[in-house]
């Protein structure tokens, strides 16, 4: 797209009033201006001293403005070129999401992920059934291939049982199932290096996906479900031994803070009656 002059988005900006959020209402007003589509990807800004003058701020208050609006994606600042309008990406959108998981949580709360992976997972297996196409399926394959030569090595085997999820994901041919999970994707990684010490972890693995996969191209819809379910089960009761094994060498839980009292979980760490199945694969 052809970019758009600065003369042509000199009065788009209102004055911003007084208040002590005049950063957050510059960013605010920047950002309804690209959702409505008056600003559009690849259109310049006018420079930072004739932002600060349309929105009555200072020059600060547009520099901490901007600042945000690039770490979100929406703004990109090039030396030479000033200020334009950013794509929004994918890619983008799962970092935001990923960055709100890890601040200021050095361990995370097993159980909410996994809550949220009883949902999404299930679906994802389901909807796959229905949309896959011959090249998702040929994807699964050569993961499932490669995943069964890497069972002696930790990083590289999560590195392919990650990728599984995510082929499965993206056999909706919907982008955001694909989104959602790759907003976790590297506690996921993390995860499955962890249940690595528990043995038979990579073999079961295999089986589960493999197991899923063949129901996927069979085009069986609540097949596909049921064996995602299993395999959530199956994640979940390695995680939590993984834990135990790991906690009886005082090592650090995989970034993964261990389950307390009243989790919802029932004796061994199964879930509790009336609760879906869990994952942490």
């Amino acid at each position: 797209m052809v970019e758009q002059s600065v003369s042509d988005t000199i009065q788009l900006f209102k004055t911003i009033q007084r208040s002590t959020t005049l950063v957050h209402r510059v960013t605010g007003q920047i950002e309804q201006l690209i959702v409505k589509g008056e600003l559009r990807p690849g259109d310049r800004l006018p420079p930072e001293r004739e932002l600060a003058r349309q929105f009555g701020v200072s020059r600060t208050v547009v520099r901490e403005a901007v600042r945000s609006l690039v770490a979100k994606g929406l703004l990109e600042v090039r030396p030479g070129s000033g200020t334009s309008v950013r794509s929004p990406s994918a890619d983008a959108v799962a970092q935001s999401l990923m960055m709100f998981l890890r601040a200021g949580h050095p361990e995370f709360d097993c159980e909410k992920v996994m809550e949220i992976r009883r949902v999404l997972e299930v679906a994802n297996a389901g909807f796959a059934a229905q949309r896959r196409t011959p090249k998702d399926l040929e994807e699964m394959e050569q993961i499932l291939r490669d995943a069964s030569t890497f069972s002696v090595d930790r990083y590289r085997f999560a590195e392919f049982d990650v990728a599984f999820h995510a082929a499965v994901a993206r056999a909706t041919q919907n982008e955001l199932f694909s989104l959602l999970l790759d907003s976790v994707a590297d506690i996921l990684l993390t995860w499955r290096q962890f249940t690595f010490d528990v043995p038979g972890t990579p073999e079961r693995a295999v089986m589960y996906h493999r197991a899923i996969y063949e129901q996927i191209k069979r085009g069986d819809v609540e097949g596909a479900r049921r064996a995602m379910s299993e395999h959530l089960v199956e994640s979940e009761d390695t995680m939590r031994k993984a834990i135990a094994l790991h906690s009886e060498h005082g090592q650090q839980a995989g970034g993964c803070k261990p389950p307390s009292p009243g989790d919802g979980t029932g004796e061994n760490g199964k879930p509790a009656a009336g609760e879906g199945v869990a994952s942490a694969d």
